[in-house]
């Protein structure tokens, strides 16, 4: 490091040192507010998938981290993946299983799609609150779900056959 760059970085210091004075009651409000939105509100843990081609399973958990009941939808388009529940609604501070199959076929990445809104106290239906927001063109957030499938590892041959 030269001693142009000690005495820029020397001074970057000193100047952020003034603002925070100046500052402080303005970052705790703004704090906050960046917490609060940086919160996520649906997580999936794990957040990818991994199959084999000869197929398998793979359990999932969603969790809601809001304050709010939330109904999802969870697609993928390819047809060798299946996930179990497709619709359904978590309740506040609450986690749900989540289960995707593979159909044995070829080796492949996909997605799956985890798409997620706020619903009334009262909604019983994850469908039709689906349907009503689609209807109201209501943007819907959502998140994705890795799934990769690959090789299987081949033929596994034991000793006793290597040997004759």
């Amino acid at each position: 490091m030269t001693k142009e760059d000690n005495q820029k970085e020397n001074q970057k210091e000193s100047n952020s040192k003034i603002g925070d004075k100046d500052k402080s009651s303005k970052n705790i409000e703004c704090d906050e507010a960046n917490s609060e939105a940086s919160k996520v509100p649906i997580t999936v843990d794990p957040e990818d998938a991994k199959f084999s081609n000869a197929g398998g399973k793979s359990e999932h958990m969603v969790v809601n981290f809001t304050t709010k009941r939330m109904a999802l939808k969870i697609r993928c388009g390819n047809a060798l993946f299946r996930v179990e529940p497709t619709h359904m609604i978590i309740e506040p501070n609450k986690c749900r299983q989540l289960t995707i199959n593979r159909m044995p076929g070829p080796i492949q990445t996909d997605k799956a799609i985890v798409q997620y809104i706020e619903i009334e106290k009262d909604a019983q239906d994850a469908k039709a609150a689906f349907k009503a927001a689609d209807a109201a063109g209501t943007k819907i957030a959502h998140i994705k779900i890795k799934l990769v499938a690959a090789a299987s590892g081949g033929r596994k041959m034991s000793r006793e056959v290597l040997d004759e």
